[in-house]
């Protein structure tokens, strides 16, 4: 059961709690009785952790954050109480420390605190965990003075392992924020952070190839990446992938108003691989202007596939 809980926290929170960054050695040791207390939970049941919290386990008590901020493992999903418990907890925990700081920077126990949260993300920094170091750089970013703090503290933690720093660094070297804007470094962050799976940065690298923004333009490459990022589980690539596709097929156009040229001699299996591109992104992406380009260009491929067989039946 722990070892289940411990690998499905990242997921469950996007602030990631809990989860073990290069820099810090992780969770401590869990002690029997509240390995006994997590089963429970598992099974269903929380008062003993609960209990456990209650009587002032830092242990207990950054378990019990995650799992009422997380509404897993038995629990009811309830911010406040999570976010107490995890406020409880940082005295001793950086883990609960960074929790703490996201608590307060996104207002999940009520109204948001700018202050609190730079406080709780630099007392978990300085206990080296590299995910608060970020954060509280990003905070920083907000703000043109601390600009270029905040950059280098995200810096700090991309070069540590973190790989959503590593985004963070890529997203504000492309914009200029914090530093001149540098697309060059841009791309370069994005590949660390592609490297490591992250599926945000294999799309935004894939869009760098293709526009030729920040180096050589590579549609093959910008494919490549985007099929990476689909695969782990980002919804927006597959538009970009059917696009790239589409206009592959007719010579450059995107689908839109207008008349389009169709390249002869495209064997019908690479049109339906087009078209089920676009029949993912109608189906998984959640922007109603994508689901209505795919529709649209779902229609003209029909199209385009009843020429090339007909082309066929012809010879």
């Amino acid at each position: 059961m722990l070892g289940r809980l411990l690998a499905m926290t990242p997921a469950l929170l996007v602030m990631g709690a809990l989860a073990v960054a290069q820099t810090w050695t992780g969770p401590p040791p869990v002690a029997p009785d509240l390995k006994a207390a997590l089963d429970q939970a598992d099974a269903g049941s929380t008062d003993a952790l609960v209990r456990l919290a209650d009587s002032g386990r830092g242990d207990a008590q950054a378990y019990a954050a995650v799992l009422f901020l997380s509404g897993r493992g038995g629990a009811a999903k309830d911010p406040a109480r999570g976010c107490g418990y995890a406020e409880k907890a940082a005295a001793t925990r950086a883990d609960a420390a960074y929790l703490t700081g996201e608590c307060y920077r996104r207002g999940l126990a009520g109204q948001a605190d700018a202050a609190k949260a730079k406080a709780a993300f630099g007392r978990a920094a300085g206990q080296g965990y590299p995910k608060a170091k970020c954060a509280l750089g990003q905070m920083l970013m907000a703000e043109p003075v601390e600009a270029p703090r905040g950059l280098s503290l995200c810096r700090e933690a991309g070069e540590a392992g973190d790989v959503d720093a590593q985004v963070a660094v890529a997203d504000a070297y492309f914009a200029g924020r914090g530093a001149p804007q540098d697309r060059g470094q841009a791309r370069d962050w994005y590949q660390k952070a592609a490297d490591r799976k992250n599926a945000q940065a294999a799309r935004r690298l894939g869009e760098m190839y293709a526009a030729g923004d920040g180096g050589r333009r590579d549609t093959k490459k910008a494919v490549e990446l985007w099929r990476a990022a689909e695969t782990a589980g980002d919804p927006l690539a597959c538009i970009l992938v059917a696009d790239q596709l589409f206009s592959d097929l007719t010579g450059g156009q995107k689908p839109g108003p207008g008349t389009f040229a169709f390249k002869g001699g495209v064997p019908v299996a690479d049109i339906e691989v087009v078209q089920s591109w676009y029949r993912e992104a109608a189906e998984r992406d959640p922007r109603p202007d994508v689901k209505q380009r795919a529709k649209y260009a779902l229609s003209v491929l029909d199209r385009f596939k009843l020429a090339a067989q007909s082309a066929t039946v012809s010879r």
